[in-house]
């Protein structure tokens, strides 16, 4: 449970900052208030580390599964839903960093975009 209300918005202070999924916490060894790391959030859902929320957009997409899919549809389902979390996280980012951080393809990052309606980074919105 994090220190601070749920609803919180990103630029607010805290002693502490806790994952309310993970556990995981962020503090400052004096003590003294920090801000809510970067790549965290908060929300009326809770607070969490970038680990989680990439975790629970995987779960959201494999929720929303139809009943009995066989595992290479879920996982094809994940890695698409963690794709598309990274791209909407980072769209300013090209496509083959966002390829490293979820050890996937640049085209599978490219596909993403487009279904997205995202333009690559220093192309005009369409």
């Amino acid at each position: 449970m994090s220190t601070a209300a749920p609803t919180a918005p990103a630029a607010s202070t805290a002693k502490k900052w806790t994952c309310d999924h993970c556990g995981v916490a962020v503090s400052r060894m004096g003590g003294e208030k920090v801000e809510l790391p970067e790549t965290w959030d908060a929300s009326a859902e809770g607070t969490y580390c970038l680990i989680c929320r990439r975790e629970r957009a995987a779960q959201a997409a494999l929720d929303g599964a139809p009943q009995g899919s066989p595992l290479d549809v879920r996982a094809k389902l994940r890695r698409a839903a963690l794709i598309e979390f990274e791209v909407s996280r980072r769209p300013d980012h090209g496509d083959g960093v966002i390829a490293k951080a979820c050890r996937s393809s640049v085209s599978a990052v490219a596909a993403a975009r487009q279904r997205l309606k995202l333009p690559a980074p220093g192309q005009p919105c369409k």
